[in-house]
């Protein structure tokens, strides 16, 4: 007898773990901008959340100029599917003809999100430009940034959310 408490013991400790872990990871959405693994972090991650009025114009760029655009609060996993999902940029960028806007691979990109919702279907816009030395100011972290060539180093894309396919992509040509 004396044997099965340390087994209940060891039992109700691991049931309490998970019971943890259960309400630490709990279904309700957590804002991109409230998500304290990101805000505790030590580096700071390749991307960004733009507030809706700086990536309008991105979104016009893809959906035209009549399209009904508005914005929503994704979750940290609306961002994750994004990020997963990145391995789809090389595939699409292999339909240009032209060697300077084919994309190897688009994880070292810093990227800009935008929560949009075109004609009522949930999508993000994606602005992803090669790091350099003026970004270091952080800037590109509060405003788009736009660049009107530079070949494969800048680059826009649209995801959709239901599907969590990218439907469009461009890719800057050369001045």
């Amino acid at each position: 007898m004396k044997t099965i408490w340390p087994k209940i013991a060891l039992l109700l400790l691991c049931c309490g773990a998970v019971a943890f872990e259960l309400w630490h990871f709990r279904s309700g959405p957590t804002s991109v901008h409230q998500h304290p693994s990101l805000a505790a972090a030590k580096t700071v991650p390749p991307f960004v959340l733009l507030r809706p009025s700086e990536v309008i114009p991105i979104a016009r760029f893809f959906a035209g100029p009549e399209a009904k655009i508005e914005s929503w609060e994704p979750s940290m996993g609306d961002i994750n599917d994004v990020d997963a999902n990145l391995g789809q940029i090389p595939r699409l960028s292999s339909e240009y003809p032209e060697m300077f806007r084919h994309i190897d691979t688009a994880t070292p990109y810093f990227r800009q999100y935008g929560a949009v919702v075109i004609n009522g279907r949930k999508s993000f816009v994606v602005n992803a430009f090669c790091p350099s030395a003026e970004d270091e100011s952080g800037l590109w972290r509060k405003h788009l940034k736009v660049a009107n060539d530079g070949g494969k180093c800048h680059w826009k894309a649209l995801f959709d959310v239901s599907t969590h396919k990218f439907t469009q992509l461009a890719v800057n040509g050369l001045a």
